[in-house]
């Protein structure tokens, strides 16, 4: 997010808080303006509390949200500074949602979820929904690279297959007979896909907040051997299923496990990431289709570096906790011009019968946002 918020103006005025820096981390922060500052939010919010006191904004970027989200946003609540982070943790969504009588009190706008999917995936179902005057399905699926597997992706995806219901309810981690799969063709380099339904906020917030009837969401690490390996440690350690011994310990093994297994596959051709989203009533509607050897950490911090943007500029749809699809898509897009390199890659389709159809151009379809077209 750094790199990409830098392309829009200096960064002299921004503090970079980290629990420990890496040192090539920090040295490139310092690079780019930034001051840097070691803190463990978690251990000392009283100290972070006084220090966003000073703060317009804080952009929350370390997870897992189910352990960091609530206790940054009470910390800006607090201080009464505005918030954004990249929640893609279901259950931590619905407890950040749950803080917005206590924005609205405090006077700020909390916009959680901003990074790819959930993210710039919400915006493009707002505006697909606006241009097409409502939808009632929408079907998201994406993959990621092995290679853009971290530490904290891990047990994120891991964290995935525990589905949640609206209500808050999370299921254990099924068994690989019971996942839900679907093949998906991604194009450009990606190319056709095995993917998991797992858990993700869109599908809870999208009906929410825009009157859809059902979101599914369902996603792959590629190759598709390391899903089944993703899957395999995440219900070994799933907390939902009672084990003797120490999980936390039994994790911290789990994912070094698995990050030894990403690192076999070094040599492997990279396949990169893609996004397909389908919104549409009985399969006739918009689909939005992209597939580039992307890294993760640039299609999460873009989008992230616009949605700071977008708060600074002063286009926060209202006060309280706002997820990304009660942005207005036009204010997004001009942000992201700022923001990014150029040439994503997303390419926006008529879906009919549930087939992929002619080209529509962003353009026009955003004019709606700006009343350009009828």
């Amino acid at each position: 997010m750094l790199e990409a918020s830098a392309r829009a103006g200096s960064l002299e005025r921004w503090l970079g808080i980290d629990i420990r820096w890496r040192p090539e981390a920090e040295a490139r922060a310092r690079q780019l303006g930034l001051q840097t500052r070691t803190l463990d939010v978690l251990g000392d919010a009283a100290e972070l509390t006084a220090i966003l006191r000073d703060a317009r904004l804080v952009a929350n970027l370390a997870g897992p949200y189910y352990r960091t989200g609530v206790t940054v946003l009470d910390a800006a609540i607090e201080a009464r500074t505005d918030y954004l982070d990249i929640c893609d943790d279901t259950d931590a969504t619905l407890a950040l949602l749950e803080r917005e009588a206590a924005a609205r009190d405090a006077g700020i706008t909390a916009l959680v979820g901003m990074g790819s999917s959930p993210g710039t995936s919400n915006v493009l179902i707002r505006a697909a929904h606006d241009y097409l005057g409502g939808a009632d399905e929408v079907d998201i699926y994406w993959s990621v690279d092995v290679a853009d597997m971290t530490a904290a992706a891990t047990t994120h995806f891991w964290h995935c297959f525990n589905l949640v219901a609206p209500d808050g309810s999370v299921e254990p981690v099924p068994t690989w007979d019971a996942l839900d799969l679907r093949e998906v063709e991604f194009p450009g380099t990606v190319g056709r896909q095995t993917l998991v339904r797992l858990a993700h906020p869109e599908p809870l917030t999208v009906p929410r907040f825009l009157g859809v009837s059902r979101a599914r969401n369902y996603g792959v690490i590629t190759p598709f051997e390391a899903t089944r390996v993703a899957w395999a440690l995440a219900y070994s350690v799933d907390p939902l299923r009672p084990a003797d011994g120490d999980l936390q310990a039994t994790t911290r093994g789990a994912v070094d496990v698995f990050l030894r297994y990403r690192d076999t596959l070094a040599d492997a051709p990279r396949v990169g990431s893609g996004l397909i989203i389908d919104v549409h009533t009985g399969g006739n509607g918009i689909r939005f289709a992209a597939g580039a050897e992307t890294e993760m950490s640039e299609a999460t911090g873009v989008p992230a570096a616009a949605g700071v943007r977008v708060l600074l500029d002063g286009a926060a749809p209202g006060l309280g906790i706002a997820p990304p699809e009660l942005l207005r898509p036009a204010d997004f897009f001009d942000a992201l011009g700022k923001v990014s390199r150029g040439g994503g890659g997303l390419k926006v389709y008529e879906l009919v019968d549930g087939e992929q159809g002619e080209r529509v151009r962003m353009r026009h379809l955003l004019g709606i946002q700006k009343g350009e077209v009828a």
